[in-house]
């Protein structure tokens, strides 16, 4: 089973961890900023070991670098995420992806940005869609 926290960061934003206690792993959703969300990791003993992006704005993109430098994970993301990050692995429309042990699939959402995607949990019934809703405000 998967637990997910949120790690409130920058003024009205949200960097989504998901964890796996099974596996031990765990993703960071569109990480803003490093520091927090590593911090958040440490002091519940995980370790992070992949990045999601659903689209390249650098309120959601800026800590990939400094994630990736601290921990070696891979980033995962739509093509756009490469104007303003490394990306080492690109996705698309009903491509699989394995997060923290569980299955995803990915889903276009154009709508705030042209390339936005989402990651779509079925099993868990979870979906993780960046800007395109505000859920808890903004």
């Amino acid at each position: 089973m998967l637990e997910v926290t949120a790690v409130p960061v920058l003024t009205d934003n949200y960097v989504w961890l998901i964890h796996n206690g099974d596996t031990g792993e765990t993703a960071a959703v569109d990480p803003s900023v490093a520091e927090p969300v590593l911090e958040a990791v440490a002091t519940k003993g995980w370790s992070l070991t992949q990045v999601l992006n659903t689209h390249w704005h650098p309120d959601h993109t800026g800590g990939n670098a400094g994630i990736q430098a601290a921990t070696g994970a891979p980033i995962t993301g739509p093509a756009e995420t490469e104007k303003v990050s490394k990306v080492d692995r690109i996705v698309r429309e009903c491509d699989p992806v394995t997060v923290a042990g569980a299955k995803a699939v990915v889903w276009e959402i154009p709508a705030h940005t042209a390339g936005h995607i989402a990651y779509y949990f079925e099993d868990e019934g979870m979906i993780f869609v960046g800007d395109t809703m505000f859920a808890m405000g903004c």
